[in-house]
């Protein structure tokens, strides 16, 4: 890990660790359960039958996070993921944005941009596009729109491509007004990722852990319990409560998180204070 202050990089050493406990670093392994290993499945099989799959969840359970794994395991020589970040493009943004991911120069009219957009497909020969739209809540009906017609282009007896929308569980619920449910009833498959439960979080702890390069007991028992509790087992919250306790632990040189580091934690994560209503640290 580049770029840490020299605090951490003496806390770092000091629990023999090669990168911070807990930090988010790209290309990071993905925990896997029954519940994320059907995730992939249904991704897998949505991409191969280049059909429309509404991926969502609660905020920091993991979506984008599985998808980018997924996405680094496709074939190259069979898939081209096209993955759009920018939830605030409008809907010419969108199709603008696909074509340049396609190695197109984008025009200024659309008919201009549509013909650009069945080339660039049909010069993929056999590869299929994989479009990936993240935080799909946050899009305009004008740009939603714009994505169901560009399903049209599927209209030849084999779909051209595949799209994976990734957004929060009231997506789906969006998707049905009769606005957007032209897109709504295209929807193939829709999976809910779901927090972790409670047994599963002392695992996820010991996977992040090895992430970092450590591969002994680091928690006590009573501080998983906390975190398993506080976090209501969305990963992201359980990484910022375990970041905090290790931080706190190695100020105090111990090489051990305990429910007193873990308290410490939970009153300066916001979204675990706002949990168990305690008072801000001072």
């Amino acid at each position: 890990m580049t770029n840490v202050d020299s605090t951490l990089n003496d806390y770092m050493h000091a629990w023999g660790a090669r990168s911070v406990p807990f930090h988010d670093e790209d290309k990071q392994q993905l925990f896997e359960t029954e519940h994320t290993r059907q995730a992939v499945d249904r991704l897998q099989q949505s991409a191969a039958l280049r059909s429309v799959m509404l991926l969502s969840g609660d905020n920091g359970v993991g979506k984008s996070a599985l998808v980018a794994s997924w996405v680094r395991s496709l074939e190259p020589k069979a898939y081209r993921p096209l993955t759009i970040t920018q939830a605030s493009l409008s809907a010419s943004g969108v199709l603008c944005a696909l074509l340049a991911k396609l190695g197109q120069v984008p025009g200024y009219q659309r008919a201009v941009n549509i013909s650009r957009m069945e080339d660039a497909i049909g010069h993929l020969g056999s590869v299929i596009p994989v479009i990936i739209l993240d935080e799909a809540q946050n899009y305009t009906a004008s740009a939603m729109e714009e994505v169901r017609l560009l399903l049209g282009l599927n209209l030849p007896s084999q779909p051209v491509f595949c799209l994976i929308m990734i957004g929060d569980n009231y997506l789906l619920d969006s998707l049905r007004l009769q606005s957007r449910r032209a897109l709504y009833t295209r929807i193939a498959v829709s999976h809910q990722i779901q927090p972790l439960q409670p047994a599963q979080v002392e695992a996820y702890l010991i996977h992040r852990l090895k992430q970092a390069g450590l591969d002994r007991p680091c928690f006590e028992d009573a501080a998983v319990e906390m975190i398993a509790s506080a976090s209501d087992g969305v990963p992201r919250t359980i990484n910022l409560i375990s970041r905090t306790a290790w931080i706190e632990a190695s100020r105090e040189q111990q090489n051990k998180i305990t429910p007193k580091h873990v308290d410490v934690a939970l009153r300066l994560v916001p979204v675990a204070r706002d949990k168990i209503a305690v008072p801000a640290a001072i």
